[in-house]
């Protein structure tokens, strides 16, 4: 996966998603807009979407971390929209991310799905096509129609704003990692995952699990990230006071993850820099990176200036360089827990498992599961994209389940955080439904004749 790519595959590569797979990214996001629009609450309701709207609209800090982005992002809607109340415009803002997220779905099953299905015999043209935006339709809908999702998109909430970020990374991601060779695409997606951090810092999760998918596409660079990552983890390890005094608190659980985490960042390093034989290969594409990934975090500085302009909410004042770490570390809300024992680690999977059957769905759950079954069928950089993505979703997945500590009572008002791990799924629901397409609608296979 090093190599790579013939002039011949770069000319296909350079249209790697067609018009069908545009066309089914806005058929999902307008059908999604509509429904969503069509269920927006009309007032502010309960929890933060008050403050929300409030720091929006003039703007100011809002709740932590600061939610630099959402405010401006926000502010663009609320000026842009001259009707209805402050309320219904950030509803139809958050309605827009919801939707836009939907149909990356859509554009990333018809464009990756036709590539997974390379192995099977190919159907007709017209055949193909159809069933690219159905399935593609179908997996983004089934995203947004999840009870992990709807509840957030019909509100004001930064929440879906977050969801787009993190798949405009994985889109990317997965435009660089077929065509390795066009690295804008992993530098934007390097700025971005800076952005979506200042917006929600639940996300972190997806840091290893996005290494991994580097490191299907390419080991040096992905050995690079392990390193970076595992520089930035020591450090927080040995500076656990300074960072303490700063307001990032790890207790008692928590300093066992991170050294646990640690430990599987150095691992991964190590076992990649034998694996390649290198260790300072690809080392200017990694810095570039890391400078983007930096450049997207420093929209927090926005925090101090927007504070200075004294707004209705101007949550934590941080306009002074220690209030504003205040807010960046969450400084008011209690620290994270992380579990402690397998039985809580079961419990856990078992919440997930539930949560996913009854918000997700179990038909789509069949489906996301048929690529992995299948995959061994694959052509190399297909089975490694599937690889990578899969590293996503567990890596994701087991990280916040380990962080959250939750219990069965208060499942329901963590559920809208396992979103993120649901659009992943929905992408291999997806790619399952492409398929199932691809051996209902090829041309049936000759039998030979029983005279000859």
């Amino acid at each position: 996966m090093d190599v790579p790519p013939s002039p011949a595959n770069s000319v296909e590569l350079s249209r790697f998603f067609e018009p069908v797979d545009w066309a089914a990214c806005g058929l999902t996001s307008l059908v999604a807009l509509a429904v969503y629009m069509f269920t927006l609450a009309p007032e502010v309701t309960l929890g933060y979407s008050g403050i929300y709207a409030t720091s929006a609209m003039y703007p100011g800090p809002s709740v932590p971390p600061g939610h630099p982005l959402w405010v401006i992002y926000g502010w663009l809607f609320i000026h842009l929209i001259p009707w209805s109340t402050v309320a219904w415009r950030m509803g139809v803002a958050a309605a827009t991310a919801g939707a836009l997220t939907c149909g990356l779905i859509a554009l990333l099953v018809s464009g990756v799905g036709r590539r997974i299905t390379e192995y099977a015999d190919p159907p007709a043209p017209k055949q193909l096509t159809a069933f690219r935006l159905v399935c593609g339709a179908a997996a983004g809908l089934g995203f947004g129609f999840d009870g992990c999702v709807w509840s957030q998109v019909a509100l004001a909430d930064p929440w879906p704003l977050s969801l787009l970020l993190f798949a405009l990374i994985v889109s990317l991601l997965t435009r660089w990692f077929f065509a390795p060779e066009q690295r804008r695409y992993l530098y934007l997606a390097a700025f971005i995952y800076g952005l979506v951090l200042t917006e929600s810092q639940c996300l972190i999760t997806a840091a290893l699990g996005l290494a991994g998918l580097l490191a299907m596409g390419d080991r040096n660079l992905g050995r690079n990230m392990f390193l970076g990552m595992a520089l930035i983890l020591w450090t927080a390890y040995l500076a656990q006071n300074q960072l303490g005094q700063l307001g990032w608190h790890m207790l008692g659980s928590s300093e066992g993850f991170l050294e646990a985490l640690i430990a599987v960042v150095s691992l991964a390093w190590v076992f990649l820099m034998f694996q390649t034989r290198g260790f300072f290969r690809s080392w200017k594409p990694a810095c570039l990176c890391a400078l983007l990934w930096l450049a997207g975090l420093s929209i927090c500085l926005l925090l101090p200036i927007l504070s200075m302009t004294t707004p209705p909410v101007n949550w934590a004042y941080p306009r002074r360089v220690e209030w504003l770490f205040y807010t960046l570390s969450r400084g008011q809300y209690e620290s994270v827990f992380a579990i402690t024992s397998l039985s809580q680690l079961a419990t856990q999977g078992a919440i997930y498992a539930k949560i996913a059957m009854n918000d997700f769905g179990g038909l789509y759950l069949i489906a996301a599961a048929l690529p992995l079954c299948q995959c061994h069928k694959m052509p190399l950089t297909q089975r490694g994209w599937l690889a990578g993505i899969l590293i996503v979703w567990g890596v994701m997945s087991l990280s916040m389940l380990i962080g959250l500590n939750l219990d069965w009572q208060g499942a329901e008002n963590a559920k809208p955080l396992f979103a993120a791990s649901h659009w992943i799924l929905a992408v291999l629901a997806g790619c399952g439904l492409m398929l199932i397409g691809a051996f209902w609608i090829s041309p049936p296979v000759a039998k030979p004749d029983s005279d000859s």
